[in-house]
């Protein structure tokens, strides 16, 4: 079986405060994108997960995999990642590859889970794991609160207020953002779910100002509602329609950087 595994970017993310296990309670939009892995599954022996991922048997596929066999499921996989979404840029990539391998296995193995379901197992696997694994099931903006592993599928009437345009520019600055050092950084704060922001944006900035360079290149190349995904370090903004975006991307690669056009997946399932 070969499926997708989307990347995501995150509308709004509010660092609420710590928790008592060190980690931090937050409350994020997330969107997923048509920026994707690819994923190729084969049948193994029974009990045997094998991954050719960036870390091995300890990559988060291979981790989803042996979190499903841990639930009772039988059988055993091979899988094959084949790399598009950049690592460490914010965009979700290890944690959709994951997702992807639950919704995967779920149809290979007969298992009969729901999303919610598989969502609950993934937050097992990591904290954006269960927000993409509705997200990539219903093509849809998923509110994710707590550690990540509090998550729903957002209306129509939610998702409106943010404005959420048809065509993105992501902007790369390939650097490697690391979670860990920004969320030791961000000041906690609060706002509202109606507000496109970042709480984590000023923290990864100050740590890489490449970051900042790659937000005022894309915001100065016209892209609209600019902002940081994650904990970085991928920069996103909005364009009214393809030619648009195509010529903001044009500018900031022209300056340097890594970009690409991308759609929610949102619209895609619109366009069908």
């Amino acid at each position: 079986m070969t499926v997708s595994a989307y990347a995501k970017v995150n509308l709004t993310l509010e660092v609420l405060g710590v928790r008592d296990d060190g980690y931090h309670d937050i409350r994020s939009v997330v969107l997923p994108i048509s920026l994707s892995d690819t994923l190729t599954l084969a049948d193994a022996a029974e009990g045997v997960v094998v991954s050719d991922g960036p870390y091995g048997d300890d990559d988060l596929t291979a981790r989803a995999a042996k979190a499903l066999l841990a639930y009772g499921a039988r059988g055993g996989v091979s899988i094959k990642t084949e790399k598009r979404i950049p690592e460490g840029g914010g965009l979700g990539g290890g944690s959709a590859d994951a997702a992807a391998t639950l919704l995967a296995l779920n149809e290979m193995w007969g298992l009969g889970k729901t999303p919610m379901e598989l969502a609950v197992i993934g937050a097992g696997v990591g904290s954006d794991v269960p927000s993409l694994v509705l997200a990539q099931h219903f093509r849809h903006p998923v509110l994710m609160e707590g550690r990540g592993e509090r998550v729903r599928v957002l209306g129509d009437v939610e998702v409106a207020p943010l404005g959420i345009g048809d065509f993105i520019v992501l902007v790369n600055p390939q650097v490697r953002s690391s979670t860990a050092e920004v969320y030791a950084r961000c000041r906690p704060g609060d706002g509202t779910v109606k507000n496109l922001a970042n709480g984590l944006q000023e923290a990864a900035c100050e740590l890489h100002p490449e970051i900042a360079a790659a937000i005022g290149t894309l915001s100065d190349a016209g892209a609209e509602k600019v902002m940081m995904s994650g904990s970085g370090a991928t920069a996103f903004g909005f364009a009214d329609d393809e030619q648009s975006a195509e010529r903001i991307a044009a500018r900031v690669t022209a300056a340097g950087f890594v970009s690409f056009v991308v759609r929610p997946l949102s619209a895609l399932s619109r366009c069908r």
